[in-house]
């Protein structure tokens, strides 16, 4: 799957022209936290993750456009099942340099209640978090790409590395080489798409630059966003009712104004 060229360069064009907000990957440094590009925070989730700019739908343009590209909506609603509904649970620009990564985290064992995969009774789809990540450069051997290990979706054993961490969802290792995990390369513009139910990381950045990434993760509707950040008036009036479903799909009810 495949994102337009001129979105790519655009969300780029985003980066370079916000360069002062990115911070180090140190694991330690959380020193570029909470800043505010208007209702953009930044964040990190370790340190070592590099740079995250939350809600960063609200930058408009490509990334608004993001939200339901045609490459992979009709994806993912077949995946978390029309009778679901849709919403994004979180959406994100990273951006990670060199020493970067994010640890070992998630797998068929983590009692999340939106890490389900399949409905158990009639098997249809039913799958509670999927990741949409997509490459704004190329991302091969070196760069810090995105790990998994096939099938530990429906595997109930920890991971051994993740006993090193809280022992139930995330170590903070670098995926790189751990037991069964498989790398994963992407070209500029490349989508890729996965269950966050499935064990995944990444390996340690070791080329200078930086890797530049936007994730937008989806659920059920009924599934509420993880970091809660209020739309804004201005986002919401231009949303297409398309997009406005998947960012509102419940929307707030109030009494009527007196």
């Amino acid at each position: 799957m495949q994102s337009p060229p001129a979105d790519i360069a655009e969300m780029n064009q985003w980066v370079d022209d916000h360069s002062e907000y990115i911070g180090s990957t140190d694991l330690d440094d959380h020193s570029n936290e909470h800043q505010w590009i208007g209702h953009i925070e930044t964040h990190t989730y370790s340190g070592a993750d590099g740079t995250n700019f939350q809600n960063i739908i609200a930058a408009g343009g490509a990334f608004e456009r993001m939200i339901d590209n045609p490459s992979w909506i009709d994806l993912i609603r077949t995946f978390i099942n029309p009778v679901s509904g849709l919403s994004i649970h979180e959406n994100l620009l990273s951006v990670r340099g060199k020493g970067g990564y994010i640890g070992i985290h998630s797998g068929g064992h983590v009692p999340l209640s939106y890490m389900t995969f399949k409905q158990e009774v009639t098997g249809e789809w039913m799958v509670g978090q999927i990741n949409c990540i997509t490459a704004l450069n190329d991302i091969g051997p070196g760069d810090g790409c995105t790990t998994i290990i096939p099938g530990s979706h429906k595997c109930g054993t920890i991971h051994p590395s993740m006993r090193d961490g809280n022992g139930i969802y995330y170590s903070d290792q670098a995926a790189g080489n751990h037991a069964g995990m498989v790398e994963l390369y992407l070209n500029k513009g490349d989508t890729l798409i996965f269950t966050d139910k499935i064990t995944h990381g990444s390996t340690e950045r070791i080329n200078e630059g930086n890797r530049r990434i936007t994730l937008y993760r989806y659920s059920p509707r009924f599934v509420s966003t993880r970091f809660n950040y209020e739309l804004s008036d201005e986002l919401l009036e231009r949303l297409t009712p398309e997009r406005k479903e998947i960012l509102q799909p419940i929307p707030p009810r109030r009494p009527p104004e007196k």
